[in-house]
């Protein structure tokens, strides 16, 4: 549990929106830094409490039967979905939220875990548009959330920066454009129809709560959003506002929640086994190398010979895997130095690079400058950054290019990618690719990413993945940076 709560902390600690973690007796188990600046309450202030706390007091009552109802029927859902909601604030004042419900199993029972929004933003920016369409863009452009308008046709009359950033497209590309521009290719035709019943009869409604949404961005990447919709009338006729959350990092937290508990368990019985192979492994190991040298003295038929080297190389195999298991299983050590990961980038593509540059797979660095330390395993790190661009190299085969990067995210952690340009992941494959022993490949043990997910969760990161099929894969590891105390 020390290595979850390690990762839950990571984790928590990053994302943008507030988290809480509560038990079936509604009592607030975790809360993250977002949670004390939305709320005003210090962590040690919530931990232990009711969450009815951080409710308005005439909703309290009716907040504990409609908690009592989701922890009898828990499912991925949003509490709020049709009801307006606020939170209370420690002084007392109150602001609108959107909460987003989860959940998940533990060794100490079920846990529920709540996303919370701040809408404030959102409300200002409805209101502004009544009011002032000049004020409403500067509030539209400065928004965290991507917004976009349609006109009744569903053509796209405005959209704000971020909507921008998250789809990779110049607002010049999209304005008078088609929104399902901004959709997969096979759910574009069904969701014309979603937009011409809303057409039909606007109303403000979280669309997307409850459902699996996926945009779409100018390069073809897929990724999960939750879209709200609202609506104005101009002098033009009516006009939708979808307000867009890209929702990537908060599955990451739920999936590396999920992955934390599962490699727990698996981690144990792996170590085990491997205790139980190593030792007749070894023996058996022993027993055919002198039997090799017998049979060499002896001059014994060389068949013996090749199937004792045949017994010995897969001997020396289920070593390598047991030591691997071992690997999986063990948490780095607890006494940690300052990390320069640009120098650890840099000594495993040294290590690599003779071998993939021979195959014609060019390898290519583009490393920040100035980057703060981490704190953590230099050898350790090196080993995820080895695995991870060895596996992109078996990817690509005899031809690609694979692309290590390392920069600051601006919230508090070190990103390192490394991305290829091969044939890409299956997206059913891609929620597996770190379980133990499951590989795409025709050979290996999968187990490499297994141990790097065990590495970068030891340092309090997060490892995660994205692949569009014959576009590549983008694997992304965020390590917290190294605070200097003063």
């Amino acid at each position: 549990m020390e290595r979850l709560d390690d990762l839950a902390r990571a984790v928590l600690e990053s994302a943008s929106e507030g988290i809480l973690i509560v038990n079936r007796s509604g009592v607030i188990v975790m809360a993250n830094a977002r949670m004390e600046a939305l709320f005003g309450y210090a962590r040690a202030e919530l931990v232990g409490q009711r969450v009815e706390l951080l409710v308005p007091e005439r909703a309290r009552d009716a907040h504990v039967a409609y908690r009592d109802a989701f922890a009898a029927a828990p499912s991925i859902r949003p509490m709020g979905h049709g009801r307006d909601l606020a939170g209370r604030r420690k002084d007392g004042s109150e602001f609108s939220v959107e909460i987003s419900l989860s959940f998940t199993e533990t060794a100490s029972g079920t846990l529920f875990i709540a996303f919370v929004t701040d809408t404030t933003e959102r409300q200002r920016g409805l209101e502004a548009l009544r009011r002032s369409e000049a004020k409403a863009r500067a509030i539209l452009e400065n928004a965290s959330e991507g917004i976009i308008v349609v006109d009744a046709a569903g053509r796209i009359v405005s959209v704000n920066a971020q909507t921008e950033q998250m789809f990779r497209y110049r607002r010049s590309a999209l304005i008078g454009q088609s929104l399902e521009i901004l959709l997969p290719e096979r759910l574009r035709t069904g969701h014309a129809g979603h937009r011409t019943d809303f057409t039909a009869a606007p109303r403000t409604r979280p669309m997307g709560r409850g459902l699996d949404l996926t945009g779409r961005r100018s390069d073809g990447e897929e990724f999960p959003v939750e879209i709200s919709l609202s609506y104005i009338e101009t002098e033009e006729g009516t006009h939708a506002l979808a307000f867009v959350s890209d929702i990537s990092r908060r599955l990451a937290v739920e999936r590396a929640t999920r992955q934390a508990e599962r490699l727990a368990a698996v981690g144990q019985l792996a170590a085990g086994i491997a205790h139980e192979i190593n030792n007749p492994v070894g023996i058996m190991s022993s027993r055919i190398e002198l039997m090799l040298i017998e049979a060499s003295e002896l001059g014994l038929p060389e068949s013996v010979v090749d199937d004792l080297r045949v017994l010995h190389r897969h001997a020396m195999r289920v070593t390598e895997i047991a030591s691997k298991l071992l690997t999986f299983a063990r948490e780095t050590p607890a006494d940690r130095q300052p990390v320069d990961v640009n120098a650890v980038v840099a000594d495993a593509l040294s290590l690599v690079d003779r071998q993939l540059g021979r195959s014609g797979i060019r390898v290519e660095s583009r490393l920040a400058s100035g980057l703060s330390a981490v704190l953590g395993h230099a050898n350790a790190l090196q080993q995820v950054i080895l695995n991870l661009v060895s596996n992109a190299g078996q990817a690509l085969g005899d031809h690609g290019t694979i692309c290590v990067t390392t920069s600051e995210d601006g919230g508090g952690h070190l990103i390192v990618e490394v991305a290829d340009d091969g044939p890409g992941i299956p997206q059913d494959a891609l929620p597996r690719v770190f379980d133990p022993f499951f590989t795409t490949k025709p050979t290996g043990t999968g187990l490499g990413l297994s141990v790097s997910y065990g590495i970068v969760r030891d340092h309090g990161g997060t490892i995660d993945v994205r692949s569009v099929v014959g576009r590549g894969t983008t694997f992304t590891v965020a390590l917290p940076i190294l605070r200097s105390r003063g």
